[in-house]
């Protein structure tokens, strides 16, 4: 990468010509690429930052930290519905104009989440901003290598890959760093002033790109089938544990709604000359088995990145800002591992760094361990291990995954698998959470049992000479408890999600195919 910004001469930094609607045009290169990466940047950083403050958005609206989570999921959902709005959406403003309604609706909904002060309203502003961000994920891609000289377009693909990630790594530390210090509405005052200077900048740097012809016909019933559907299928996966699954009538026909609409969706997008996702592909071997590893990987790493500062912030006592920090040591080998990638990929197959890559996972897992007593500093070995899986899981997998799909088809493929990947980051989140909710609660029923009631006793005798009275000395020794069975099944989770990252390997190496081209 660094390779490719010295090739970079003085001519590749000025002026290019790119393609728009009235012919060539001029294309200012600098400040296009700082306003669409700012803009990027913006987008997941309005996600990322809140991962390590959920008791701080659980104080402000009045609600618990679990409930809280739902700011992530729904942020994620909107996310994905987002990537497949964009290619429909650029056809009918154009590029440029989809990308500065995108930057004024997420700015908007930053306000919003700003002012409303009811979960309700806050989840609706996160939705808004889901969308938004969603669209500049392929957008800002687009944009990219389609005004990048064709010798920088690796560079540009770097630049775009690294833009979207290091907000979900450096993010949850710079939001915790604003709600201990100051408040973590911040976030948003923050976006809003940097959505304006994005704006600006690519409203100067690229030409005007009006579309002349009308768009395809959209797919408005693949919509309202797709959009409740998932709405649905959030409400089952963030309130089943609430409800007791599917002991509850409630979750009973909110997820049997969510699958008739679901399964009408696919069912209609099979038959849809213009779907908004080609779900046809899945049935390539590449493309589905190769999906479903991205998927894994994607998901268990977005679930236990929501989880380790809730644990390190309700269990260790840390605040926001050091329980954002514990997610940094995956950026120090992540980012330069994805910077790499291009490299690697001309010297391994992809099927082997796909191989590699789960393998460290599992290594990464297998090797953490969590002890409230040693804090934070017990899990950064297994982070930094952790972070060069994240920077080699996309490109192979990517790579195989479209390495099926005929030029013309990249488009729509891209925004399936996309979508897709991005949609299952919710269920990593829910089933890790649900998991840790339960295993706790299993182990601590059997911490109650197995305590000898001789010591106990003395121990609470001991408690009580020092002056607590009977009932704080109880809830000390419940909380003690809590405390631990909680480490306990955060252990047994992360064997798990290694056992199913060795699996994962396993599948990588025997089920996915050497692609055609490389």
């Amino acid at each position: 990468m660094i390779g490719d910004y010295a090739s970079m001469s003085a001519s590749s930094i000025a002026d290019r010509p790119a393609r728009s609607a009235g012919g060539p045009a001029k294309v200012a290169l600098v400040p296009m690429t700082f306003g669409l990466g700012l803009g990027l940047g913006m987008g997941s950083f309005t996600g990322g930052a809140l991962q390590s403050i959920y008791p701080y958005v659980a104080g402000t609206l009045a609600t618990s930290s679990d409930h809280a989570l739902w700011t992530l999921t729904y942020f994620l959902v909107h996310w994905a519905l987002g990537i497949a709005l964009m290619p429909w959406f650029s056809k009918k403003f154009g590029l440029k104009r989809l990308f500065i309604l995108a930057m004024i609706t997420l700015a908007a909904s930053c306000f919003m989440a700003i002012v409303v002060k009811s979960l309700m309203l806050m989840l609706i502003a996160r939705s808004i901003q889901g969308i938004s961000a969603g669209i500049l994920v392929p957008l800002v891609q687009t944009l990219l290598l389609t005004n990048y000289p064709k010798r920088h377009q690796t560079l540009a693909t770097a630049l775009w890959s690294n833009i979207m990630l290091i907000p979900f790594f450096l993010g949850p530390a710079f939001g915790g760093w604003l709600a201990t210090n100051y408040s973590w509405l911040d976030i948003f005052w923050l976006a809003i002033p940097m959505c304006a200077v994005a704006v600006a900048l690519v409203q100067i740097s690229l030409p005007a790109d009006k579309p002349t012809s009308r768009p395809p016909k959209f797919d408005i019933v693949g919509l309202i089938l797709l959009w409740p559907g998932l709405i649905a299928l959030q409400i089952v996966l963030d309130q089943g544990e609430q409800f007791g699954w599917f002991r509850s009538v409630f979750i009973s026909h909110v997820a049997l709604l969510a699958a008739v609409l679901l399964v009408l969706f696919v069912i209609w997008e099979l038959f849809e000359p213009v779907p908004l996702l080609q779900l046809r592909y899945l049935a390539r071997r590449n493309f589905g088995f190769g999906l479903l590893l991205l998927c894994l990987g994607w998901s268990i790493f977005v679930g236990w990145s929501s989880i380790l500062p809730l644990w390190s912030e309700t269990d260790l006592g840390y605040n926001g800002w050091w329980g954002g920090v514990l997610l940094v040591p995956l950026a120090a080998t992540a980012i330069p591992m994805a910077a790499m990638m291009s490299r690697l990929t001309k010297l391994f197959s992809l099927r082997l760094l796909a191989v590699f890559c789960f393998l460290i996972y599992a290594s990464a897992y297998a090797l953490a361990f969590f002890d409230p007593e040693v804090g934070l500093s017990a899990t950064v070995i297994s982070e930094l291990i952790q972070g060069i899986a994240v920077g080699m899981l996309f490109v192979p997998l990517t790579m195989i995954v479209l390495s099926d799909a005929a030029p013309e088809e990249l488009a729509i493929a891209s925004t399936t698998s996309n979508f897709i990947r991005v949609s299952s980051a919710n269920l990593g989140v829910t089933l890790l959470t649900t998991l840790w909710q339960r295993e706790t609660a299993h182990i601590q029923d059997n911490m109650r049992g197995d305590m000898p009631h001789a010591a106990t006793q003395a121990w609470i005798d001991r408690m009580q000479h020092h002056g607590l009275s009977h009932d704080s000395v109880i809830a000390l020794l419940d909380h003690q408890a809590h405390i631990v069975a909680e480490t306990w099944s955060l252990d047994n989770a992360l064997r798990l999600s290694a056992y199913l990252c060795v699996g994962a390997a396993l599948m990588a190496l025997v089920l996915l195919r050497a692609p055609r081209r490389q």
